[in-house]
């Protein structure tokens, strides 16, 4: 097994977002700043992304339009501010094809891609559907089918089927028909520190696990093509893999993750979250402060 370090980069957020998008049948939870996040995971000898983000300024556009007040920047541009450039990246690993996820995965070219394959065939299948059926597209990153064309030509994509193990450590586990159809959740594990989670969009905030206002009873994701019922049992079967500790499961769309780990906030409002150190890495918090 080897040890990671492990850091929460946000790249962008909105600063009014509904909380009933988060937290299915609940109208009146009020508005939150929600982050916009990737993660990056190294070891001694891997530099691996947990998603991407996004970079379009049309849609930067579109969601300063709908919530308010928002701050971007691309991700490759994150990267630099802690001295990380796009051709160091070795590994992409995507939890989803969401357009907020998958967006920049062209942005570094030397990566191999790891993808489920269910998400992309149920993806393609998708598309040939009627128009009437666009919610199960609404959210996806068109791009990414020929950015994976392209990668698989250079045998650089591996499309998953279920479980699968992509380095010592480093896992992949299915989290079928919960938020997409082939959704799946990265695990790290540490020597170290033990084992960690990143949940894609099967976890907002952390509400959906630890109950609205600390209730202890599960809040089901809002935005999903799945049921809730089984979202439910991923969520439990999620949450004992990590011993019960919600603060194991690291979320990409929670503001109060820059309260839980260490962190530093840039000039813009941008935030990252030094979630494990290893491998003989440096404090990027202490670099930065």
């Amino acid at each position: 097994m080897s040890d990671h370090s492990i850091w929460v980069l946000e790249y962008g957020f909105v600063d009014r977002f509904p909380a009933s998008n988060l937290f299915a049948a609940q109208p009146y939870e009020g508005h939150r700043r929600m982050p916009y996040c990737f993660a990056l995971v190294r070891s001694a000898d891997r530099c691996v992304l947990v998603d991407n983000g996004f970079a379009d300024e049309a849609t930067y556009r579109r969601l300063t339009d709908k919530y308010g007040r928002t701050e971007w920047a691309a991700p490759v541009h994150v990267l630099d501010r802690i001295g990380i450039t796009a051709a160091q990246i070795d590994t992409v690993i995507l939890t989803h094809n969401h357009f907020d996820h998958a967006g920049c995965t062209g942005a570094f070219p030397n990566a191999h891609v790891h993808i489920q394959e269910r998400e992309v065939t149920q993806y393609r299948a998708a598309l040939e559907r009627p128009r009437r059926f666009e919610y199960l597209t609404r959210s996806c990153e068109p791009s990414l089918l020929p950015v994976l064309a392209e990668r698989d030509r250079q045998g650089l994509v591996t499309y998953a089927d279920g479980a699968a193990t992509i380095a010592p450590g480093l896992a992949v586990r299915p989290a079928f028909d919960t938020h997409t159809a082939g959704s799946q959740v990265v695990a790290v594990s540490n020597e170290a520190d033990g084992d960690w989670v990143f949940a894609g969009d099967n976890v907002y905030a952390y509400e959906n696990l630890e109950g609205l206002h600390g209730d202890g009873i599960f809040a089901p994701i809002a935005m999903t093509t799945g049921s809730a019922t089984g979202w439910l049992a991923f969520a439990d079967a999620m949450l004992s893999s990590v011993g019960g500790e919600t603060r194991r499961i690291i979320p990409f769309h929670e503001a109060r993750i820059w309260e839980r780990f260490p962190s530093h906030e840039f000039g813009d409002g941008l935030h990252l979250a030094e979630v494990s150190l290893a491998g003989g890495h440096d404090s990027l918090v202490e670099a930065l402060a």
